[in-house]
This record gives structure tokens, sequence and C-alpha cells, in this order.
């Protein structure tokens, strides 16, 4: 890929190898840190990424849901809010688009709720 990875864009991102519980392999990762970073010249880029190992029932604020068709998702998955990557650029892959606003609203919001940035100390 010869672009910087772009904000809230779903890119396929090389992250082996898995160790421990960050997972490894080709997978989906959602971009979530700001474009400016990467025009400044940092080299790599912030992401969650994404798994099809779907848990039943709710696990807000740990993983928000993509259904199927979103991005070109084969198959439903969940964004790991609990697994905050900072992965360098060369290993981004295909991008597969940018996600709907509503989805990008869900994810902000478990950041916040997850990092306990909704309250002051």
């Amino acid at each position: 890929m010869t672009d910087l990875p772009r904000r809230w864009h779903i890119y396929i991102v090389d992250l082996e190898p898995g160790i421990g519980t960050k997972p490894g392999k080709q997978r989906p990762c959602v971009v979530i840190q700001p474009d400016e970073f990467g025009k400044a010249g940092l080299r790599s880029t912030v992401v969650l990424p994404l798994t099809t190992k779907i848990v039943s029932g709710n696990a807000y604020p740990l993983r928000v849901r993509i259904p199927k068709g979103i991005c070109k998702l084969t198959k439903e998955s969940d964004v790991l809010i609990d697994q905050i990557l900072a992965w360098d650029n060369e290993l981004f892959r295909e991008d597969l688009g940018r996600l709907p606003e509503e989805i990008r609203g869900e994810i902000r919001h478990a950041l916040r709720e997850f990092l306990d940035l909704e309250t002051e100390d």
C-alpha cells in the first residue's frame, strides 16, 4: 500500500506474530488515529483489530459489532476495543473502505467508556 492509512477506514493489516492475547495473522483493523499524525511523519498508526469470533450477548464497551457487508467484510465482525495497537504503516495492505458514521460513533463512545474518559478524576 502506498497511501497513508486513513482514520475510520478498515484495512487488512499484517499483525504477525500473534503473542498472548494479541491477535496474529492478517486481519481487518479500524484506524482510530487522526490523519494528521501520519501526515506529520509518524511511521505507525493506531488501530483496533476486528474478529469474526462473535460473542453472544452484549460485550459493550469491549466490542462493537460491524454487520457483514460493511467495508467489504464477508462476515459479521466485532471491533476489539480493548486491543488498541500501534502498527508500522508498511504492514497495512488493502483499504476496505470507510465506516459509516453510526458505527464510528459507537466506537468513539466505547473507547471513551473503556478508557474512562467520560468522567473527571
